[in-house]
């Protein structure tokens, strides 16, 4: 249960944040998801849990894909192509219940929500130049 006041605190958080910054708060998003799920599917009892964890991950990487700027080059479609592979990976591990799966998207895209906050944190103009659009 989360306390009173969280989801104005989430709302203005997601309002106000730089472009960058929001995709940011989707990986991390994305990757409390798939943490969830993961956790869930261990445990071997709360598959519901698991589903709605899964579902909420595959919303969140099509926001991913959303965000795209495919004329922005070679690593946006890069990017597309990473993430239909992983959105077809989240439905097999939701459908089939597959812990592997889930820890190959966790991995994955670990490493690329690693790099975005370095990008974000270390140099934040290279961001806007990046293979994301950020129209509001």
């Amino acid at each position: 249960m989360q306390p009173a006041g969280y989801g104005a605190y989430r709302r203005i958080r997601t309002e106000t944040a730089s472009p960058a910054d929001q995709i940011l708060q989707l990986y991390d998003g994305l990757m409390n998801n798939l943490q969830r799920a993961e956790d869930a599917m261990a445990a071997g009892q709360d598959l519901a849990l698991a589903n709605a964890a899964l579902l909420r991950a595959q919303d969140i990487v099509m926001e991913l894909v959303a965000s795209l700027d495919l004329d922005a080059g070679e690593i946006a479609e890069q990017l597309a192509d990473l993430y239909a592979y992983v959105y077809r990976r989240l439905i097999e591990a939701n459908v089939q219940k597959d812990r592997d799966a889930v820890a190959e998207v966790i991995r994955l895209m670990g490493r690329i929500r690693d790099a975005w906050a370095q990008i974000v944190h270390t140099a934040p103009a290279v961001t806007a130049a990046g293979a994301y659009s950020f129209r509001a």
